[in-house]
């Protein structure tokens, strides 16, 4: 089921990313679909930044990250979660309880120039966040 988009104005939506105001349903309203269950579990608990090769957003920064990326536009149907530093997207698909994880380049940000990162996000999460990044 589509939920209604969120009518953000500029002024709010950039308070919103500014001041962090952000909840789970304000990401769904944002992509217009629900958060794969998965990453939702995740999210609940992921508020302190991570460092290394994979660096997941926090819930506050999604929104602001994906429009960024316009991710909607040219990888609709998918959200990014986060990067490598190294000029790379990790996405993952909507409308899945535990999707596959990919990585795709942020100048691109094409779905199908995605490569394979691991078979669910869960999987991703347990695996300590492992990919081959060569």
């Amino acid at each position: 089921m589509r939920k209604k988009a969120a009518n953000f104005t500029k002024p709010v939506f950039e308070a919103l990313c500014v001041h962090g105001i952000m909840n789970i349903a304000d990401i769904e309203s944002y992509f217009e679909q629900a958060i794969p269950s998965s990453y939702k579990e995740f999210l609940s608990g992921h508020t302190k930044e991570m460092e290394g090769d994979v660096y997941l957003y926090l819930l506050q920064d999604l929104i602001e990250r994906n429009d960024c990326y316009e991710t909607k536009t040219y990888a609709n149907g998918y959200i990014n979660i986060g990067d490598n530093g190294g000029g790379e997207a990790f996405i993952i698909a909507l409308g899945s309880d535990d999707p596959e994880v990919s990585i795709v380049g942020h100048g691109s940000m094409d779905p199908t120039l995605k490569e394979f990162v691991c078979s669910s996000f869960s999987r991703w999460v347990a695996s300590g966040f492992e990919y081959d990044n060569e």
